[in-house]
């Protein structure tokens, strides 16, 4: 086989990987001069999007000897909203940075290839590649490049505003903020990097009435509210917005020798929006496929039904008042339903979706 792999993300460095694992290697082209996005975020991974995979670092570990090395674990989650605060506690997930930060996940990724060349500054086009290469993998993370070989659905865009933020932070503390005031159909979140700094983030999907908001006063909203929140004066360091972020699937996830990886596959989980776990998996199982170990259209199935659940969730949420959204989170005060949240195994996104179901259909 030659191999070719247009994107150096999670999705293709970790497809690379699993290849060098098995005796394969292949060229990398990236169009930047360097690994990473221009941004430098905190991310979040988490079982809640992908049970029963309840500790992913030792899942990739142990299972696909691929190291990651996180910012910090996450041992309790702090849901806001509008009248109500409550908050689950556990083995949650990890924080990690992305993007040009010296620790981001893609660097990590990168710096354990062994035979596989990274090609820098390498806008290349599939055509060209396909010709000399017998097997492709589509990691640009541009959904927009899937739609040149087939059907991408798109579930919505949406607008992330943030910042890099200081103040005095509990760094294996999460807060969650869910407000139609300042997050219309959406959430804002503060990830800890350490003691003294996080990321702020608001994020909203692109609907006709929420493109009506001005982003700058939601933005505005959401930093005081966290400020409110946390009882301190957090503070911008260095300020980033996104627009047209697209959340979606592909049809299909392998044409031929062609494999559609990360964000090109569908990889975002709506529910919280963030991808990694499910972009690293999508590269491993595409090597797998290459290698004989598997057929990806079946590898990818417990993905796919990740982001459904997601979006069914999502839906739900979107469609929640603020006074729905106040009793969502009084629930997560039993007893019952935190031990149910934090359970080994548990689909999470299956259970939240049963909780706010009935809630979903209460009057307001």
């Amino acid at each position: 086989m030659n191999i070719a792999i247009i994107g150096a993300g999670l999705a293709g460095l970790s497809c690379a990987l699993t290849l060098e694992k098995h005796g394969h290697s292949a060229d990398i082209f990236e169009q930047s001069k360097t690994i990473g996005f221009k941004l430098r975020i905190a991310e979040l991974m988490t079982p809640v999007l992908h049970a029963p995979i309840n500790d992913v670092v030792q899942f990739f570990s142990e299972h696909h000897d691929i190291h990651l090395k996180p910012t910090s674990s996450v041992q309790k989650i702090h849901v806001h909203s509008p009248h109500a605060s409550s908050f689950v506690e556990g083995k949650l997930g990890f924080i990690n940075m992305r993007g040009d930060h010296p620790e981001a996940y893609e660097k990590q990724l990168a710096e354990q290839l062994v035979h596989s060349k990274i090609h820098y500054n390498q806008h290349v086009s599939y055509e060209e590649v396909a010709k000399a290469y017998t097997h492709v993998v589509v990691a640009t993370g541009d959904p927009m490049d899937t739609e040149k070989f087939q059907p991408f659905d798109t579930a919505f865009k949406s607008t992330f505003a943030g910042a890099i933020v200081s103040g005095d932070f509990k760094r294996n503390e999460v807060h969650t903020w869910f407000d139609t005031t300042f997050a219309p159909k959406g959430m804002a979140y503060l990830l800890p990097h350490s003691e003294s700094q996080g990321t702020l983030v608001v994020v909203y999907p692109q609907y006709e009435d929420t493109l009506k908001q001005d982003p700058d006063k939601l933005w505005k909203a959401t930093l005081a509210h966290a400020s409110e929140t946390l009882n301190q004066t957090i503070v911008i360091e260095d300020a980033f917005s996104i627009k047209d972020y697209i959340v979606g699937k592909s049809a299909y996830p392998r044409i031929g020798n062609t494999f559609f990886v990360g964000n090109c596959f569908g990889a975002i989980t709506p529910f919280l929006g963030f991808g990694q776990t499910g972009s690293i998996l999508s590269g491993i199982y595409a090597a797998q496929d290459m290698c004989g170990l598997g057929q990806y259209e079946e590898l990818t199935q417990s993905l796919y039904q990740d982001y459904h659940d997601s979006l069914t969730l999502r839906r739900a949420i979107e469609r929640l008042s603020n006074h729905q959204l106040d009793l969502v989170t009084k629930s997560l005060r039993i007893k019952a339903v935190e031990n149910a949240i934090t359970e080994p195994n548990m689909n999470v996104l299956k259970l939240i979706s049963r909780i706010i179901h009935p809630f979903s259909r209460k009057s307001t």
